[in-house]
């Protein structure tokens, strides 16, 4: 029977070991390290030199196996990109925690489609509302603004001097004008935002609605 040859990894760990004061089956006290440096030379030891030690190394037994190994420390660039990506999953998390919470509100509010239809209509009637009291506001507010203009050009061409008092009147019934006109810009805005979300909702309705009817169908089928 022909001896069992011993591998190069075998009897660089021998000689390790026998180095250290140990035989080749016998326990260290601590464990044995394997490394690669800059030149691609492989180096085994109990202790790894301070230039290696933010690189990968593998961990030995006894025996030269490898039971563990030890990642290399990662570059800013890695740590970067790690935090980028743990922030996006974070945001993923909170914009499905959202959509979830969304989605359990339709349901609890709204029975219908018809329902959200209802909803959205008496929102935006609420609204034309408050547009419409505003319009008056807006032309009471002209009327005063033209009584007031016309006193102060019948000032002017019976050469007399406009009152500062007036001049103010004048231009704070125009700065309430532009105030008034500004509102209903913002209102009709909102309304058109209304009837965006609306629009989303009763189609994600729609959906969580066939959903439901789906799995209830499965557990009929069960």
């Amino acid at each position: 029977m022909k001896p069992h040859r011993r591998r190069p990894l075998d009897f660089a760990v021998a000689a390790l070991l026998t180095a250290l004061g140990g035989a080749q089956n016998s326990v260290l006290a601590g464990p044995l390290y394997k490394w690669v440096d800059e030149e691609g030379k492989v180096h085994y030891g109990d202790r790894v030199p301070p230039e290696y030690a933010n690189q990968e190394r593998k961990i030995l037994n006894e025996r030269g196996l490898e039971v563990g190994k030890v990642e290399a420390a990662k570059t800013p660039a890695e740590l970067a990109e790690e935090r980028r990506l743990a922030e996006q999953r974070r945001e993923q998390e909170r914009l499905a925690a959202e959509q979830a919470a969304h989605d359990r509100m339709l349901l609890a509010t709204f029975a219908t489609e018809e329902d959200m239809v209802l909803a959205r209509d008496g929102r935006i009637s609420a609204i034309d509302g408050m547009i419409r009291i505003t319009r008056a506001r807006i032309d009471k507010a002209e009327r005063r603004l033209e009584d007031l203009t016309r006193r102060a050009a019948n000032l002017e061409r019976a050469g007399r001097v406009v009152p500062k008092r007036l001049h103010d009147d004048i231009d704070g019934t125009r700065q309430q004008i532009e105030r008034f006109e500004a509102y209903i810009v913002a209102k009709r805005k909102e309304q058109e935002d209304i009837r965006k979300q609306f629009e989303a909702d009763i189609r994600r309705f729609r959906e969580l609605k066939e959903a439901q009817k789906k799995g209830g169908e499965q557990a009929l089928l069960r």
